[in-house]
């Protein structure tokens, strides 16, 4: 019984909660990888030979439909391919993509493993359903995630064809 329900809470719930689609995810984030990058804050540094560049101050950065805004944020280019390895970002952190929300203190998202986590009272929304925790690990590919520290969750089924209003 119990090992059921770790596996509906674990193995179901952040599935359902995290696939917008049939095709999983979070957002358009894998989409947008192409797209161009668009950085604005109160100040930028950018050091060529560490790949690293730091923006402070009403930071905002978009890439497609993906935007993010912080108070700071820090991003990590592998200065051979000049491709985007890591991101930081911490200060009231807000994630948009497509119609998905995440939101947290703090946010590293790890270009290599397709990973996003969220740090700090850690609120999630996606098609009608939402997440609230400490902590939150999500895969931008497959939208598998874990979610831990009082985890709240609401889900709202999706409609059914012939549900109407």
């Amino acid at each position: 019984m119990v090992k059921t329900f770790l596996f509906i809470l674990f193995g179901i719930i952040p599935s359902f909660v995290l696939s917008e689609s049939l095709e999983g995810g979070f957002g358009t984030i894998a989409n947008d990888r192409n797209e161009p990058i668009s950085f604005s804050s109160d100040s930028l540094f950018f050091n060529e030979e560490t790949g690293t560049s730091e923006l402070k101050g009403s930071v905002n950065i978009s890439q497609g439909e993906t935007s993010l805004s912080s108070h700071y944020a820090e991003i990590l280019f592998n200065v051979n391919t000049n491709e985007l390895e890591r991101f930081y970002a911490i200060g009231d952190v807000v994630l948009q993509s497509g119609n998905d929300i995440a939101m947290g203190e703090e946010a590293v998202y790890d270009f290599i493993k397709n990973e996003l986590t969220f740090l700090g009272d850690v609120y999630l929304s996606q098609a009608g359903s939402t997440v609230k925790a400490e902590k939150a690990v999500i895969n931008t590919e497959t939208g598998s995630a874990s979610m831990t520290g009082s985890v709240k969750t609401t889900l709202t089924p999706p409609k059914q064809e012939g549900d109407y209003e």
